[in-house]
């Protein structure tokens, strides 16, 4: 018998969640079961935030680019780091 070994969006999502905090940042669960995303948000300024939802094997941002492959957690959570970060004087 074969065993489904597919990871649901919302799943890979809560993988990319658990990493986010696990670096001190904050990101939880929007959306509904058929289009679930991740409100995440810079602790340092809540005003730097942005929603991701994963597609298949890619996360991408809400409002369309990729982000990075579904498989590659840390460099996902990098790279939202990276754009969401606080680019002061």
């Amino acid at each position: 018998m074969e065993t489904d070994t597919a990871i649901s969006a919302r799943q890979q999502l809560e993988q990319l969640r658990a990493e986010l905090e696990s670096r001190g940042w904050e990101a939880d669960h929007r959306g509904t079961e058929e289009r679930p995303f991740l409100h995440v948000r810079n602790p340092a300024d809540a005003g730097f935030h942005d929603s991701v939802a994963c597609l298949g094997d890619r996360y991408v941002w809400n409002w369309g680019p990729e982000i990075g492959l579904a498989d590659d957690v840390q460099a996902v959570a990098d790279r939202i780091m990276h754009v969401l970060r606080v680019v002061g004087p």
